[in-house]
């Protein structure tokens, strides 16, 4: 067995070119000869396909440009790749295929084209050629109508000696508008033009937003960041500037293409390229701070953005991109309302530009109808109009991929502008949002972080447009066909010049015609449309921002109110409140923010080090250690405290004194502390004891909420306390006492101790026998009997 299986791995390897050469060479329909390898080690990353949009105009050719990395431990030899086609796609449920990675891309396998060397491990090489959109099914795509094609670019190889197979690929729709002529055979009319079709509606929201990298500050303070990938996205070449530049380039105002364009801006984002032009540092991951690199090019974006954004449509994100309806499941329903608010008039003053009024475009176009409440008319956000997806919307038996539809909600009025699932799923990505769309194995590659972008990932996009627009518009459709990418768009500054290119080519070629949002919003539905129920899918729920993080996020806010309770405007100094805690009330919405959805890590970190910063901005009111213990010489010295205050504003506080058996402290008044000032507090304190002891001092905001760390006092005390005197004086007292009673017992001695005199003679005892004297003596009948008497010396007697 051992023999026939290592024959048949000979005759594989050696049968392996020149099977893929035989099939190659044939239009073959079946599945190609080679097969995927597990862990393959080889990465294709696709840097240019031209042309994007397949026209008469040309070019006759597709020229692929990218790189091929070899990421794994071992060489790759015999290098080869190619590219194939499947069949048209002609329905939406093809089309969704093709982005899920699903259709077959066999129909047309022209020959592999040999790529030079050897690819040792972490070695990259360059990838470039190019095939004929025409010609043979051996040389060419073979293309010979207008249509949406599923691309696949293959790369076969032998890595260190094994089997060839499949060791990279990448997938991507080619929409064919109309074709080049074939120089060997010619090109009819009809043949080279795509069918014509009544021009649909057309509305684009064109997002501009980031995930959430800035800390929570006070006025005067430097900005930090958690990172400095701003700086690289802000500068020429990064994300955010291809995305503004290219704006400015394909659809300057006045133009079709601008006309059909809404810019959906996140007023956070704004607010931090603001902040960065004035310096700012950056804190590492060890909390070390560092200089900022990108100030300059941040105030240079945002200076292109507001030049861009004047004279169109803006459209305001809610603050932080928050997640709406997770906020207001976390019975935060206000400060969703306020994200909504305050998201207008921040992008209104920062951009110098009005913004479209009471319209909101939540995250993946989704709410719930508590969240619609808490945002809706009857709230302080006064929203009107929702652009939402039309999968967020009861569907009948004839599913709606566009038009305006009412609400079904107690309020009346309140509209939804749809967008089509298909497009917005084609604008994701294949590879889920924010990732590039790079494939191994011709398995997706997960994402690794929002914000990242390919200049491939708006293919599919113009693709699913292309589709669309030659589908035309459907029966009973009210409104535009509206193109919503996802709010973290992975598209760059050349995936975006991509797209409004094609935009620009279907609105000339009349398949489509621009129509504004804010022309929308103020048509709103058909006088005869029914009314309509939210729907919220069950997937959107498990991606939301955790409810546990909600909790935190709602107790750092209730600890900022605290503080807000606490301070006091002080005219020409220092800040106002609102200025201060205004901001900070904000920032808890970076870790609510849409770019964590589905994310639940990278949510709990960002909640973590935002939180993490108000703790330290509360902690800036305390009360001060001393240099050195106190020294207390009488019982009732006075404490001098050091009450600090490091916020911009007067803080009015309570100082507390908590000890041990020692110290008896007076009722502490409120103080109020200066700005970013402080004052000595005096404290009547009474000592008990001598010694040294510790003295804790806290400082409260007057409804009792925490604001510095408690501060250890030191007290050496050398009074005599109020026990200690009144112990002396009982000791003494007693002493007192005792002295006299011993000399009292001493005289009353003296007193009753009986005087000497002569012993006289008594009658003799009738009872007596043998005469005994000391008996005699002794007995009291005998005591003054007379006897005989011995002559005795009288002593002298002392008074």
């Amino acid at each position: 067995m051992k023999l026939v299986a290592a024959l048949a791995a000979i005759v594989l390897l050696l049968a392996g070119p020149l099977t893929g050469s035989a099939l190659a060479a044939t239009p073959a329909s079946g599945a190609p000869a080679e097969a995927p390898v597990t862990g393959s080690p080889l990465v294709l990353t696709l840097e240019q396909v031209t042309p994007r949009l397949v026209t008469a105009e040309g070019p006759a050719t597709i020229t692929v440009t990218g790189t091929l990395t070899n990421t794994g431990p071992v060489a790759v030899d015999e290098l080869e790749i190619r590219l194939q086609r499947g069949d048209a796609l002609r329905t939406e449920g093809q089309i969704r295929t093709a982005i899920e990675d699903s259709a077959g891309t066999d129909a047309v396998i022209p020959q592999f084209a040999d790529l030079p060397g050897v690819l040792e491990p972490q070695q990259r090489i360059p990838v470039r050629f190019s095939v004929p959109l025409r010609g043979g099914p051996g040389v060419g795509l073979a293309l010979s109508q207008p249509g949406i094609y599923e691309l696949l670019v293959n790369v076969n190889g032998v890595p260190d000696g094994n089997v060839r197979a499949r060791l990279a690929a990448v997938r991507m729709l080619l929409p064919v508008l109309s074709l080049p002529p074939d120089p060997g055979v010619g090109t009819s009319p009809l043949e080279g033009s795509s069918a014509r079709s009544p021009g649909i509606p057309f509305t684009m929201l064109y997002p501009i937003a980031d995930a959430p990298r800035r800390l929570p500050g006070v006025p005067g303070e430097v900005t930090t960041l958690t990172d400095d990938d701003l700086a690289d996205s802000f500068a020429p070449g990064g994300r955010l500037n291809g995305l503004v530049s290219a704006l400015a380039q394909r659809a300057p105002v006045g133009s079709r293409v601008r006309e059909s364009i809404c810019l959906a801006i996140d007023p956070d984002l704004v607010l931090t390229a603001a902040a960065m032009r004035n310096g700012y540092q950056v804190r590492g991951p060890d909390g070390t701070l560092g200089p900022g690199r990108g100030a300059g090019a941040a105030g240079s974006w945002l200076d292109a953005l507001v030049a861009t954004a004047r004279g169109g449509c803006v459209l305001a994100l809610p603050v932080a991109d928050a997640d709406l309806v997770a906020l207001t499941r976390g019975d935060l329903g206000e400060l969703a309302a306020r994200a909504v608010t305050d998201g207008r008039e921040l992008v209104a003053t920062a951009l110098r530009t009005p913004v479209l009024d009471g319209t909101l475009w939540p995250a993946d176009g989704l709410l719930d109808e508590s969240t619609l409440a808490a945002v809706g008319t009857t709230s302080t956000a006064a929203t009107r109009a929702f652009v939402l997806s039309a999968e967020g919307i009861e569907q009948g038996r004839a599913p709606a991929t566009s038009g305006v539809v009412r609400i079904a909600v107690a309020q009346p009025g309140v509209t939804a502008v749809l967008t089509d699932p298909l497009l917005t799923r084609a604008a994701v990505g294949r590879t889920g949002i924010g990732s590039p769309q790079i494939v191994s194995n011709s398995m997706p590659t997960p994402s690794t972080a929002a914000g990242m972008s390919t200049p491939m990932s708006t293919q599919d996009v113009i693709g699913a447009l292309l589709f669309r627009a030659q589908e035309g518009s459907k029966p009973g459709s009210s409104g535009p066909l509206v193109l919503a990418p996802p709010h973290q768009w992975a598209a760059d500054g050349t995936g975006a010049d991509a797209l409004l290119s094609a935009v620009s080519r279907m609105l000339d070629e009349g398949l489509l015609q621009p129509r504004s949002l804010a022309a929308v919003v103020t048509a709103g539905p058909p006088a005869d449309s029914r009314s309509r129920r939210l729907f919220y899918p069950v997937s959107a729920g498990a991606r939301e921002i955790p409810p546990a993080l909600i909790d935190r996020v709602r107790t750092t806010g209730d600890e900022i109110n605290r503080l807000r309770g606490a301070a006091q405007s002080e005219p020409g100094v220092g800040a106002s409140p609102a200025d201060v805690f205004d901001p900070m009330l904000r920032a808890t919405l970076r870790a609510t923010s849409a770019a964590w959805r589905g994310r639940p890590d990278l949510a709990g970190r960002s909640e973590a080090m935002i939180s993490d910063r108000i703790r330290e901005l509360r902690s800036s009111v305390r009360v001060l250690e001393p240099p050195g213990p106190y020294s207390l010489g009488t019982n009732e010295a006075p404490l001098l405290l050091t009450v600090a205050n490091g916020l911009p504003v007067a803080m009015t506080v309570l100082v507390e004194l908590h000890s041990t058996a020692g110290l008896k402290v007076a009722p502490i008044p409120q103080q109020r502390v200066p700005p970013l000032g402080r004052i000595q507090v005096r404290v009547n304190a009474e000592v008990t004891r001598s010694g040294q002891f510790a003295v804790d001092a806290t400082v409260r905001t007057p409804d009792g909420g925490s604001l510095g760390p408690p501060t250890r006092l030191q007290v050496r005390s050398t009074a005599y306390g109020t026990i200690t005197v009144w112990l002396t004086a009982i000791a003494g007292v007693l002493l007192v006492v005792l002295v006299l009673r011993r000399m009292l017992r001493r005289f009353r001695g003296e007193r009753s101790r009986p005087a000497p005199d002569h012993p006289r003679p008594g009658p003799a005892d009738p009872h007596a026998g043998a005469p005994n004297p000391r008996a005699a003596a002794s007995h009291p009948s005998h005591r003054n009997r007379p006897g005989p008497t011995t002559p005795r010396r009288v002593p002298t007697q002392r008074p």
